[in-house]
């Protein structure tokens, strides 16, 4: 084998000219190639300051980057890589979302549906961009262009005096929110307390829906019955308002002759009334003397009386002597 110093000098140079090209292709090929990943492309209204090189998240974390932004007529076609591992569905959604403050932006997926991507690319209809602030601008202009200047001055005007006149009535109310707001920051445990006995409820109640269903089909039945007994009843209502017309009727047949028979009713009682003494005296003297009687014959079928001359008529004494 030759040593180098004896070699060709220009075939030396063609074959470090050649290895070197070769290193170079390898290399452009493994930034351009990418393994483990696959290309998708999703249209977009406008780019939303959204870069080539920004990433591309699913719930937060990064899948794949953007790789390309071109026009595509009124819309912009956006191509990024992701994970092959992440699978997009044929509803699957895609957002431009504002990364911090500073301008920086990643494309959200939100993949879904069952099946693929039809030709792997999200379609208008399925993305979304923020805001910006050009548009919140022209959106405004818009809109203050349309605006009546004096009756806005008007309005404004309206306004100061109100809140001048209410001046002493606005700071009691704002210290009355400031004070709301404390307490309910106070009372954070009680409230979580309260929200917590509240599931419990809940669960109770979902826990008895068997119990409750039951007792409302036992309700049901019993207003089934009810309505299956409805004629019955209501025969039962019209009886009642017959025999009601019946006895109305016989009072008014009867009338006549019944008020003359309470009226001597009354009179009876009247009388009663009138000789109430009488009765009580006859009573007092009957019974000592109903006691006489009863001790003057308790000895014998006899009657054991003693009277003197003028308790006896004339010929009951005459036959003492022997009639």
């Amino acid at each position: 084998m030759k040593p180098i110093a004896q070699r060709d000098p220009f075939k030396l140079g063609l074959a470090a000219i050649g290895a070197f090209g070769l290193l170079v292709g390898f290399i452009v090929l493994l930034s351009v190639v990418s393994f483990g990943v696959k290309s998708y492309t999703a249209i977009l209204p406008q780019t939303a300051g959204l870069r080539t090189g920004e990433d591309v998240q699913v719930a937060g974390v990064p899948v794949g980057q953007v790789t390309g932004i071109e026009l595509a007529g009124d819309t912009v076609k956006v191509t990024f890589n992701a994970d092959k591992d992440i699978h997009l569905g044929p509803e699957t959604r895609a957002e431009v979302k504002v990364a911090t403050l500073l301008g920086t932006h990643y494309l959200q997926l939100r993949p879904e549906g069952s099946g693929d991507l039809p030709d792997d690319t999200i379609p208008l209809a399925q993305t979304a961009v923020p805001y910006n602030l050009q548009d919140v601008l022209e959106g405004g202009a818009k809109r203050l262009q349309a605006l009546d200047a004096d009756k806005l001055a008007q309005a404004l005007t309206a306004m100061s005096q109100t809140l001048k006149g209410s001046g002493s009535d606005l700071g009691p109310a704002l210290t009355g929110v400031s004070r709301l707001s404390t307490m309910i920051a106070t009372r954070s445990g009680q409230t979580k307390e309260l929200l917590a006995s509240a599931r419990k409820v809940s669960e109770e109640l979902d826990s008895s829906s068997q119990d409750i269903l039951g007792l409302m089909q036992q309700t049901n039945l019993v207003v089934s019955e009810v309505t299956a007994r409805r004629q019955a009843i209501h025969q039962l209502l019209i009886e009642s308002t017959k025999l009601s017309n019946n006895i109305v009727s016989i009072v008014n047949a009867t009338k006549a002759d019944i008020k003359p028979a309470l009226a001597d009713y009354d009179q009876a009682i009247a009388s009663l009334k009138a000789e109430d003494k009488t009765l009580q005296h006859v009573l007092d003297v009957m019974a000592p003397a109903v006691r006489y009687i009863t001790n003057a014959t308790g000895q014998g079928p006899w009657a054991d009386l003693f009277l003197h001359d003028p308790g006896l008529l004339a010929n009951d004494v005459q036959c003492k002597g022997g009639c």
